[in-house]
């Protein structure tokens, strides 16, 4: 469920309004549910109690999830096999929480706006993953901040792994061997530079630059 592109004052109550009533209607069996821009915390943890075996949930720019609640609905998801998150924010710890609750995750999708940012690595993320999430067959990792130590990681804590996207992963240089061991094991292989053109979502890159020239915009309006 996503909300309206012409959206109206109150349309969010509406719309979690209606999703509750979709649970209600499935008495449970609700297997895969989607949502965009609207779920609030009220309506993840309504999820995860009327409908535990939920296989697969998608989250996208849902800003008013705090990731207390998040966990706490991944806590009473134990069947969940696919998961995607774009434009949330969770801490890496958030990520070994989901993956030690949801032992069944296949397939998971984890995107960001990526910052072009050389000097910024982080493998935080790219270590919760590969410690909690063994039985991964399907990766996307839009925009994240790992380098070669952080994809090394999750090439050895997610021996299954068919699937890897790591476009806009600008920290990997993919130096020695590794590269050769991505294309050697995973069968479907998208690489940091690779065209973003098919995805569904915008896929802006930030660069220190553009912080700047906002900055500047924002400095200039306030004037």
């Amino acid at each position: 469920m996503r909300k309206h592109k012409d959206s109206f004052f109150g349309e969010e109550h509406v719309m979690e309004k209606m999703a509750r009533e979709a649970v209600d209607r499935s008495s449970g069996e609700l297997v895969e549910f989607s949502v965009e821009e609207f779920a609030t915390d009220g309506l993840l943890l309504y999820i995860a109690d009327k409908c535990n075996s939920l296989r697969c949930l998608r989250l996208v720019s849902c800003y008013e999830i705090s990731p207390k609640s998040f966990i706490e609905m991944a806590k009473k998801l134990p069947l969940l096999e696919e998961l995607e998150l774009r434009h949330l924010a969770f801490s890496a710890r958030n990520l070994e929480v989901v993956g030690l609750s949801c032992p069944q995750l296949k397939s998971f999708r984890l995107n960001y706006r990526a910052y072009w940012h050389p000097g910024l690595q982080r493998n935080d993320k790219a270590l919760a993953i590969a410690k909690t999430m063994p039985q991964l067959r399907r990766l996307h990792l839009l925009g994240n901040k790992m380098s070669d130590f952080g994809l090394k990681a999750i090439l050895d804590g997610c021996p299954h792994l068919e699937s890897l996207d790591l476009r806009q992963c600008f920290n990997l240089s993919l130096e020695g061997d590794l590269l050769q061991r991505c294309k050697d094991m995973i069968q479907v292989l998208r690489l940091p530079k690779d065209s973003t053109d098919n995805l569904e979502f915008y896929a802006q890159i930030v660069s220190d630059e553009h912080v700047e020239l906002c900055r500047r915009k924002l400095q200039n309006y306030s004037l």
